[in-house]
């Protein structure tokens, strides 16, 4: 994709795309004092596998949600999950991201952390133009919960022995908050379904983020194309550095989160439908390789 492609058409006669996603993310940083330097920032922004985005678009097409509420909820979040990743890699040091050079060596520390800033800022205005203007609270409060959960990762828990269920308090907040808030998008309400989808979220990327610690431990740099074990040489508690925690228990855990995420939909077939193909095609085979 190209960083200067025209504004994204929005239609309700047709689907929505990863492609439309990262046109809307790029429009929102041209109407910024980014705009000159687009092209050289653009490895930051929408690259990777999008999953959170993905999951919005993927269970979104059988929810009737409006199409543009989609695609600007998927932006706001994959800017959101971007932010993170460049606070992180300052945070941890890290040397590499999707097989490259990190932003904060390329740029400097202060610029990653100011990106990371305005893309926070930039995700929020994102949703204030949707119409029912519920979506934009709850990305500030599943963020919230993400950097709180970051937080005690570094602050509180760092280098202290952990046990299995704290390891899985903070897995959820940290890595399940954005899954919760890409599920709940997806739907389109505020009831019943939207609070099912949440948990459904919650899961998944609680699932998600314990097979990446169990990637993390293995130190098979190959598999993500980022530095590996920095978790474990700075004493970060993670599902796989918890006291009790076994590798055969956490595959199993995994498991039964992808069960569990599936099943709690079945009041809505369609829904149910979309989500066993979003982890078919996307998540699922993303999760069997990290736990390999």
């Amino acid at each position: 994709m190209k960083a200067d492609a025209p504004p994204i058409k929005t239609s309700s006669l047709t689907s929505a795309t990863l492609s439309d996603v990262r046109d809307r993310m790029f429009e929102s940083l041209r109407a910024s004092s980014l705009a000159p330097m687009i092209n050289e920032i653009s490895r930051a922004i929408g690259g990777g596998k999008m999953l959170r985005a993905q999951l919005i678009l993927t269970v979104g097409s059988s929810t009737g949600a409006q199409r543009e509420d989609l695609v600007r909820a998927a932006a706001a979040v994959e800017m959101v999950h971007a932010a993170s990743l460049l606070h992180d890699d300052v945070v941890d040091g890290g040397m590499l991201r999707r097989g490259a050079p990190t932003f904060w060596q390329e740029k400097s520390v202060s610029g990653a952390i100011l990106l990371g800033d305005l893309m926070v800022c930039k995700a929020v205005q994102l949703l204030e133009e949707i119409e029912s203007r519920r979506l934009g609270g709850m990305l500030v409060r599943f963020a919230s919960e993400m950097c709180d959960a970051e937080v005690e990762q570094e602050l509180i828990t760092r280098g202290i022995p952990g046990d299995w269920e704290k390891s899985i308090s903070m897995v959820r907040r940290k890595t399940g908050s954005l899954f919760a808030f890409a599920a709940s998008a997806a739907d389109g309400t505020n009831g019943q379904r939207a609070d099912v989808l949440t948990e459904a979220g919650y899961q998944i990327g609680t699932a998600f983020q314990m097979a990446d610690d169990l990637m993390d431990a293995s130190g098979k740099t190959e598999c993500d194309g980022k530095d590996l074990g920095q978790d474990t040489a700075r004493g970060k508690l993670t599902s796989a550095s918890a006291t009790d925690a076994e590798k055969d228990r956490i595959r199993h855990y995994i498991l039964e989160l992808e069960k569990n995420s599936i099943e709690m939909l079945a009041p809505w077939p369609p829904v149910q439908t979309a989500w066993k193909q979003y982890l078919k095609v996307h998540i699922g085979p993303v999760i069997s390789k990290f736990m390999s």
